[in-house]
């Protein structure tokens, strides 16, 4: 006796000394941070711990037991945020019900000693890794079609037999009489939500496949290109709507275990420990994403080559080659608007360029057409994205044929005709000689989201050369500040630079969030998505809660200090959510 409890202190001594060991490589950023779903030394252990249960009578029921342990070293590399209370409930099931169910008699201290030297680095990496959520969940990511069905399916043959085992429990003697109606009646919800478990399950891996497919196609994997192309499929959306769905099954999951805890049953405990990482870890990655990746945007571009002109009307004259050389710097200015566009995942609704100018009513059924685009029927983008470059009057008008102009109100007025009340923001991007005039009176643009990214000229005008307006410098400057590469602070202080960054936005524009999903999001989300057997479900989401956010009735109190840090201390850059900023 007095061997064994010296064994005991000598083995969590090892222990409390490999903990410090890992615990000073995190403080002394020693440890590799590397996305992982379980490490070799990991996986070995488990394999060693198996081959020691092999002459066990429940040697099923342990193995199903370390699946689960498994899984929950996987949702600790993966940072999932209910990985501790998940962890926390096996270690409390499996210490305090499953060996005594299983009849095995075992030292505690050996298997805590085990446990710990085996979850302690990825416990510890949930505070000290460096990894974003994006870089832990890449492998999962990018892998292959055939890994996320079989994945899929695994999870579903897991589901099926955890219900089964709850069966059981209704099936001993002496069961309480609620037990078998309160069963029937929890069956009914569990079963509901984990079909649209399963369904959500497939689209969202179908959604990662279209994204890695991108992925591939560009050879670039960063945290920047997963954002931008996964918002451009989609994802945050049906990120926010699936999480709701995530979060009842993982509640139906809790109730029925309660309704039928077994805790004489090996094979339902261990089960049960199986089904609670992949849950919560599903719920966690589905919260996260529809908060880190950003929403929807379209692009639309009207480039008109602009020439010197004279501000006071005075003809000028224009060199030799002078008409060509505009025409071919428009040209290429097309190319940066559409690769923009591209790099940016940005839906590309057309780029307009005319040598002649623009006619005003092209402009007004253009913009109005491209203000009017759904991403699907009832569902608005979450950005729209004009672009102008082109001749301009002295108060900032777009000069239009036929001595017409466009004013930013009736652009204004334009969209609150298709997006009042709908939530998007507009961004127009003007590389024009005088739009700044347009800053002057944006603030008091209410009640929408408005920006104007512009640019203001460095040079003085000259009555003999005219306005010599430096075409497509700032967009392509823009772009390139815009592109993966990072950029010194000092980028926009160049000497050699003829025209400043500059922008203005409305008084609400901070105060601007991605679309969140509606109880008519929802609806229309499960009749899209799921047979038609499940419309009866839509009924009843109508009635469930589906907003999570407990701060929302801080909004107002909020959103004013917002206000009043824009007004009075517009940043420098601006993050747009959509992998490309406004700077001034």
């Amino acid at each position: 006796m007095q061997d064994l409890d010296l064994t005991d202190i000598l083995l969590l001594a090892s222990v409390g000394i490999f903990s410090f060991k890992v615990l000073m490589e995190r403080i002394c950023n020693m440890a590799p941070s590397e996305p992982n779903f379980i490490t070799a030394e990991e996986f070995l252990l488990l394999l060693g711990f198996l081959a020691g249960c092999t002459g066990l009578a429940h040697f099923q029921s342990m193995l199903f037991l370390l699946l689960g342990l498994a899984l929950h070293i996987i949702v600790f590399h993966l940072k999932s945020s209910f990985s501790l209370i998940s962890g926390a409930c096996f270690c409390i099931i499996s210490g305090v019900f499953y060996f005594p169910a299983a009849e095995q008699k075992c030292n505690p201290f050996c298997i805590s000693a085990f446990v710990i030297r085996l979850s302690f680095p990825s416990v510890v990496d949930l505070y000290f890794s460096r990894l974003s959520l994006l870089e832990s969940w890449k492998n999962f990511i990018l892998q292959s079609k055939c890994y996320h069905r079989l994945q899929v399916l695994v999870i579903l043959m897991a589901e099926m037999a955890f219900y089964t085992f709850c069966v059981q429990g209704t099936l001993l003697p002496n069961i309480p009489l609620y037990k078998l109606p309160l069963f029937v009646f929890l069956s009914v919800p569990w079963v509901v939500f984990h079909f649209m478990f399963i369904i959500t399950t497939w689209g969202f891996v179908s959604k990662l496949e279209e994204c890695a497919s991108v992925l591939r196609a560009k050879g670039e994997v960063s945290d920047n290109n997963i954002s931008e192309i996964m918002a451009a499929k989609g994802i945050r959306h049906f990120c926010l709507v699936s999480q709701i769905v995530t979060l009842y099954t993982l509640v139906s999951t809790v109730a029925l275990s309660v309704s039928v805890w077994q805790e004489t049953n090996p094979m339902y405990l261990s089960f049960l420990l199986i089904i609670l990482p992949i849950e919560s870890a599903m719920y966690d990655i589905l919260s996260k994403l529809g908060k880190c990746v950003g929403g929807t945007a379209i692009g639309y571009a009207l480039i008109a080559p602009a020439h010197r002109y004279s501000p006071s009307g005075n003809m000028v004259i224009l060199p030799e080659d002078g008409f060509q050389a505009i025409n071919s710097r428009a040209i290429e200015l097309v190319n940066v608007v559409s690769r923009f566009f591209a790099n940016h995942m940005i839906h590309n609704y057309g780029t307009d360029f005319s040598t002649n100018g623009i006619a005003k009513d092209y402009v007004s059924n253009k913009v109005q057409t491209f203000f009017s685009q759904r991403v699907l029927p009832g569902l608005h983008y979450d950005t729209y994205i004009l672009y102008y470059s082109g001749h301009v009057l002295n108060d900032g008008k777009w000069a239009l044929t036929e001595g017409n102009s466009q004013d930013l109100d009736t652009i204004i007025k334009w969209w609150r005709e298709r997006n009042a009340g709908t939530g998007a923001r507009l961004i127009l991007f003007l590389d024009t000689a005088h739009s700044d005039e347009w800053l002057k009176g944006l603030w008091l643009v209410t009640p929408d989201f408005v920006a104007i990214q512009t640019g203001k000229l460095n040079v003085v005008y000259d009555e003999e050369i005219g306005n010599n307006y430096p075409l497509g410098e700032l967009t392509k400057l823009w772009e390139d500040f815009n592109s993966e590469e990072s950029k010194p602070e000092d980028y926009w202080g160049k000497k050699d630079i003829r025209v400043k960054p500059i922008y203005g936005v409305s008084k609400n524009w901070c105060c601007f969030k991605f679309h969140e999903p509606t109880v008519e999001d929802i609806t229309q989300h499960v009749e899209h998505n799921f047979p038609r057997f499940m419309k009866p479900v839509t009924k009843v989401f109508t009635h469930l809660p589906c907003n999570t956010n407990v701060l929302s009735v801080c909004n107002c109190v909020i959103n004013g200090f917002r206000r009043l840090k824009m007004k009075w201390f517009l940043p420098a850059v601006y993050d747009t959510g959509h992998g490309f900023k406004l700077v001034r």
